[in-house]
């Protein structure tokens, strides 16, 4: 009969002993570079000792062990192969892995005397995901309220899927975790599943990413996502929230709400900004350029830092809101476009990066051309490769701000122009968001349900990795030194048996 061992005990090499695990939760780990192909089925196991450890079944060996694996239920483990553990993309802190062979032996145990915690989670505080930002090193874990949802499911846009939830962190921090993909469908299937708009949503293995000063916390192909009390950890954090939960329904609880970029029509866009209450939101527009107004110039003389206008003095320029005078003055694109379709007019203004991505040139190459001559006027005449786009039809990314809903209202601000071969953007994300009521109001019509729209900001790219350690041979040996902080696992019987080392990667 061979020996039992704790998961803490485990040497690389071929294991013949024992282990009794808790299967904490099990995914596919696919190669989006090769379309999706299967490369494991991947796993988290768990001891008596609060032993988090990584595990992995090769795509030959997946129909063997499918049909076993229930998640949360106790297993006999034997016979099975230790490796060391790979530095990139880590789902424990353990130095080693674990990777079944045809002669594992993975059975449940349904009279285990083991005390397996139930659970146990890697959280990280928000400067501690900043420190993890853009290394890849680590797949921590995440609760916290929900602020709200964006989802691109139902939106009928060409591309891949991409839901967005708002978790407001301890010390009234917001970020953003982002879904792609077949992790976003079945999130939202879930969503729209649950009996009453989640409050607080637990989500594992996520990557996190600096993008323009922006952390962005991205799912992968590990992610799992608990709803309020489906863990002890969620429903402590909900119980902090909205209390027992006995008067949820009148509290002042964060009111949540799935949100899309709705496309409208001209004639919808000029009513709405009519009807509707001042509100900062984004809508979709497809249009065709009718021409270009050239009384208002093409391009202005911006801050390098804000791309605010500069104001001119004597001798230097000034930028007002970097407070900051000897400014450095950038030329930039704005370009003012009269559009229609078949229902009204409007214009549209666009700036620098959509107009330099229309016409691939960038605004101070424009006026080398363009401005060479003495009596030339960068700011009002016209170069002549603008007048391109009039006739073309694009579909635009309005951003409309409060001063869309004033009397002194005349153009709408483009962020992104898309041809007609280009797929739609993805939903921006906002920010600093704690309650969404939007009000649709479209022509011909009375007040319609709410829809669920987008509002703007920016948003982080899709994660291009799988989110999986990648394969290593079992020989190469890996330091693990390397440690950002120190923050124990989530678990009461995790935090009874030990202090783990957290980010010791």
């Amino acid at each position: 009969m061979s020996s039992y061992v704790l998961l803490a005990n485990l040497r690389a090499g071929r294991c013949s002993n024992t282990a009794e695990v808790r299967l904490m939760r099990f995914w596919e780990a696919r190669n989006v570079r090769k379309d999706g192909e299967l490369m494991s089925l991947d796993m988290l196991l768990l001891d008596e000792q609060s032993t988090l450890i990584h595990g992995s079944i090769n795509s030959s060996r997946v129909d063997t062990f499918r049909r076993r694996l229930s998640e949360g239920s106790v297993y006999s483990l034997s016979g099975f192969d230790v490796a060391r553990a790979n530095p990139k993309y880590r789902l424990s802190d353990s130095p080693v892995s674990i990777r079944f062979n045809d002669g594992t032996f993975f059975e449940p145990k349904t009279d285990s005397d083991k005390d397996i915690p139930t659970e146990l989670f890697r959280f990280r505080s928000h400067e501690q995901f900043l420190a993890l930002a853009n290394t890849n090193r680590e797949l921590p874990d995440i609760v916290g309220g929900v602020s709200s949802v964006r989802s691109t499911i139902t939106d009928g846009l060409r591309g891949p899927q991409r839901v967005m939830v708002t978790l407001r962190l301890e010390g009234d921090v917001n970020v953003c975790v982002s879904m792609f993909d077949d992790r976003a469908v079945t999130f939202q299937t879930k969503f729209d599943e649950h009996v009453s708009k989640p409050r607080v949503i637990l989500f594992t293995s996520i990557n996190p990413k600096v993008v323009g000063g922006k952390l962005f916390l991205n799912a992968t192909s590990g992610t799992h996502f608990y709803f309020d009390r489906e863990t002890s950890a969620g429903k402590e954090h909900y119980e902090k929230l909205v209390g027992d939960g006995a008067n949820s329904s009148s509290s002042k609880s964060k009111v949540v709400s799935a949100q899309k970029i709705e496309p409208l029509t001209v004639a919808e866009l000029n009513q709405y900004v009519l009807a509707a209450d001042p509100q900062d939101i984004e809508f979709l527009c497809k249009a065709e350029v009718t021409s270009l107004q050239s009384d208002k110039g093409w391009c202005y003389i911006g801050c390098s830092k804000s791309a605010k206008k500069l104001q001119r003095d004597e001798t230097s320029f000034t930028c007002l809101s970097c407070d900051r005078e000897n400014a450095t003055g950038v030329l930039r694109y704005r370009v003012e476009f009269s559009v229609a379709d078949h229902t009204d007019e409007a214009v549209f203004v666009a700036f620098d990066t959509e107009i330099a991505k229309l016409t691939n040139i960038q605004a101070s190459e424009a006026a080398h051309i363009f401005g060479a001559g003495v009596n030339a006027r960068v700011d009002s005449d016209f170069p002549p490769f603008l007048n391109e786009v009039v006739g073309k039809t694009f579909t635009f990314q309005l951003k409309l701000g409060q001063f869309n809903f004033t009397s002194k209202h005349q153009s709408f601000t483009v962020s992104r122009i898309i041809s007609e071969h280009e797929r739609a953007p993805l939903p921006a994300f906002v920010n600093d968001v704690s309650i969404f009521k939007v009000i649709v109001y479209k022509i011909y019509s009375t007040i319609l349900t709410p829809l669920q729209w987008f509002q703007g900001g920016d948003h982080g790219p899709a994660d291009n990795g799988d989110g999986v350690a990648p394969k290593i041979d079992e020989s190469t040996v890996v330091s693990n030194n390397a440690s950002a902080s120190n923050v124990p696992y989530h678990g009461s019987q995790a935090a009874k048996n030990r202090s783990l080392s957290m980010m010791g990667t």
